[in-house]
């Protein structure tokens, strides 16, 4: 995991990374409902993730790019974003400023 200034403050905890190659200029800024369970590999975001609210239990993600961090996921099929393919296994949306901030 590599970021300019890291994980900053973190309310939840995070119980269970498993992470490889994780980029971001920014990092991880705040966790308020902390991280169960991350499998995820390349993510790369020039902003990071920078707020969770209610915590992320379980992601997959491989290959994911995200230029401003902007996503609402509320599906179980694929979709393309920004040249890419991506799966969201959420069952809400999910609601974000310069990345995720909440995560139900």
């Amino acid at each position: 995991m590599e970021a300019e200034e890291g994980v900053t403050e973190a309310k939840g905890g995070i119980p269970e990374p498993e992470a490889r190659n994780m980029e971001g200029e920014e990092g991880i800024t705040e966790v308020k409902g902390g991280i169960t369970k991350v499998e995820t590999g390349n993510i790369e975001a020039e902003e990071g993730v920078t707020e969770v609210e209610g915590g992320i239990t379980e992601a997959k993600a491989g290959n994911m790019e995200v230029e401003e961090g902007f996503m609402e996921a509320d599906l179980e099929e694929a979709m393309e974003a920004e040249g890419g393919v991506m799966e969201s296994h959420l069952e809400e949306a999910v609601d974000h400023e310069g990345g995720v901030t909440e995560a139900k």
